[in-house]
């Protein structure tokens, strides 16, 4: 069995205590540190005292960090092997791991393309040497020192997200999932050989107290859950919620419909369904029973298979675990029509690993709270669309709109709870240049006046 340790300012960290994390059949496959409050508290302690990473030096590091990322060994595995075992860990389809895997890569060789976007105009760009500076301006300056993130276990590209506070100066404390302790871990020791120093960076798995024991301590965090979560800290300004997504996709009357059909089965089976950016809800203009039925038939074709087979489409998860899921979504279908039901499917050899089918699920009315219901396998609530009605499309993390009407789209893009808003893409297209939830910068810095006299 692989054990894993913590990543303290010192080095590798191996406690007592520790957590048995099963893989995706429910067999134990690793052995994960679980590190007490106490000395996750003396490291943020150490975190806060030691200085930051040089601005000049964060390019180069960082793209360095990539290039060991891609190339070293580590825990005995290089790339190819890390990604395998992540997909056999989580039951996410390999080819998934490695999207992510590049993504981890990519913003690690290009961490300053977001910092810029999302600094405003007015500001001198971070690191800028106060004779350099506008005489007259802003500065971008961090909010706090320490950093904490609390990742999630559904996708490895979540690890994407938080280099950024990174590369702008913050220490950073990363609560790994126990679903996937491997990315991190692979990610912060690459960081570290790269030349990031272990004061500014530390893996901390740890007990649900002593992570909210770590939000208490640093300035800011990055927080992923369900609903749950986001009621706890609904109410912070220091946390950054990553809660569920109910990311929606309108099929307009002016639209082709085959196009739409496309884009409703590319979002309902993004990173096999569990990502905050696949489609939950899709809205039909015209005849969304028919719009159902045809999406029903398309997403039928996506056939079980093994987390390791490059065709697979599906997660993969223990069997009492998906006919969990399954049936939460069933007994929610009694007033519905189902032109999908989801199916659990054994996949045979040891343990008791097993997928999910998709389901698509027809509603009469689109202010049902179903159109919202998120479950971790392909999942689509269909329903009638109201140009009257446009309100029922708020509280999306993605809202993508298939129509010609720029009106429809300029209605939509006010609404106050819609993260992003595309026009006749998937719900879960993404472009280095477009903000996931909002720059994270947002909400790491604060533009600081600037006056000083030249001599």
């Amino acid at each position: 069995m692989l054990h894993i340790p913590a990543l303290g300012p010192t080095g590798p960290y191996r406690t007592r205590n520790r957590t048995t994390v099963p893989d995706a059949s429910g067999s134990p496959a690793l052995e994960l540190a679980s590190v007490p409050g106490l000395v996750v508290s003396h490291w943020i302690d150490q975190l806060r005292a030691s200085a930051p990473l040089p601005v000049a030096d964060t390019a180069e590091v960082l793209g360095k960090a990539a290039d060991v990322f891609e190339a070293q060994e580590i825990l005995g595995d290089d790339l190819a092997a890390h990604e395998r075992r992540t997909s056999a860990l989580t039951g996410t389809p390999v080819t998934v791991v490695r999207e992510c895997d590049r993504l981890i890569t990519e913003t690690l060789r290009d961490v300053g393309r977001a910092p810029s976007a999302a600094r405003p105009t007015g500001c001198a760009p971070v690191g800028t040497p106060l004779p350099a500076a506008p005489s007259a301006g802003a500065a971008w300056c961090r909010t706090g020192d320490v950093f904490a993130v609390h990742a999630a276990g559904n996708s490895p590209g979540v690890h994407a997200m938080w280099l950024e506070a990174l590369a702008l100066g913050y220490r950073v404390v990363v609560r790994p999932s126990t679903r996937d302790p491997l990315t991190p871990f692979r990610l912060v020791t690459a960081l570290r050989q790269a030349g990031v120093p272990p004061t500014q960076l530390v893996v901390a798995p740890c007990d649900h107290a002593t992570a909210d024991l770590i939000i208490e301590r640093s300035d800011r965090a990055l927080v992923y859950g369900g609903q749950d979560v986001v009621d706890k800290y609904r109410n912070r300004g220091d946390v950054r919620l990553q809660g569920p997504g109910r990311s929606k996709l309108v099929v307009a009357a002016d639209a082709d419909r085959g196009v739409g059909l496309g884009l409703a089965r590319t979002g309902a089976l993004y990173h096999a369904g569990t990502a905050c950016t696949a489609t939950t809800g899709v809205l039909v203009e015209r005849d969304p029973t028919e719009f159902a039925g045809e999406l029903a038939a398309a997403l039928r074709q996506a056939a079980p298979a093994h987390p390791l087979n490059d065709a697979a489409l599906l997660p993969c998860l223990p069997q009492t675990e998906a006919e969990r899921l399954a049936a939460a979504v069933l007994d929610r279908t009694k007033d519905a029509v189902v032109h999908l039901a989801p199916r659990v499917e054994r996949l045979g050899g040891e343990g008791s690993l097993a997928t999910v089918t998709p389901a698509v699920v027809e509603l009469e009315s689109p202010r049902n709270p179903l159109l919202s219901y998120e479950v971790p396998f392909p999942c689509v609530w269909v329903a009638p669309f109201e140009r009257r009605a446009v309100d029922v499309l708020d509280d999306s993390l993605v809202l993508s709109l298939h129509t010609e009407d720029m009106a429809l789209v300029a209605e939509a893009t006010e609404l106050t709870a819609v993260s992003n808003v595309y026009r006749s893409k998937p719900t879960s297209w993404l472009h280095p240049d477009v903000p996931h939830d909002g720059f994270l910068g947002e909400f790491l810095m604060r533009a600081k006046g600037l006056a000083h006299s030249r001599r």
